[in-house]
């Protein structure tokens, strides 16, 4: 029987909250409510909208988070999350694709390990720092299921 497992990687909360090119950050505009995304361009965040054209720019270095609040938002505008479900009687959100996959591959994994001689080994990892109900396993088919539409919407 090949049971899944989960290895604890290097990725924290920063790391995965910081868009790339290849991988944004997905939000609601601000202004239409499409979906918008946001970049990074050298020492600039930048939040752009296909639908309507907005178009917000700000220092990079300038990130502010909200990682206990009710509702998710992007750490450069505050822009609502793109990709947020309700799930288990609480809200389940990811930053990116890249978010989204780690979720899954932690949820899914009947081992999970961590790695105690790792520098992030201390309470910093991302796995370390996600709620008490998306790591029961009594939860594990309705967050895959949440997963899943949250795919759906990239």
């Amino acid at each position: 029987m090949n049971e899944k497992r989960f290895q604890e990687n290097e990725e924290n909360r920063l790391s995965i909250s910081t868009p790339t090119k290849d991988d944004p950050t997905l939000v609601y505009c601000p202004k239409c409510r499409s979906k918008a995304v946001v970049t990074l361009h050298n020492d600039e965040a930048r939040l752009s909208c296909p639908s309507c054209g907005h178009n917000q720019a700000k220092l990079a270095e300038q990130r502010t988070f909200y990682w206990g609040a009710e509702n998710s938002t992007d750490s450069y505008f505050g822009a609502n999350l793109w990709l947020q479900t309700d799930c288990a009687g609480a809200s389940l959100w990811a930053f990116n694709s890249r978010h989204l996959e780690y979720l899954e591959d932690f949820v899914s994994a009947k081992h999970r390990q961590r790695n105690p001689d790792s520098d992030t080994w201390m309470n910093s990892s991302l796995a370390s720092r996600l709620p008490k109900w998306l790591k029961v396993a009594k939860n594990r088919e309705k967050i895959l299921k949440a997963i899943e539409i949250l795919k759906n919407k990239i």
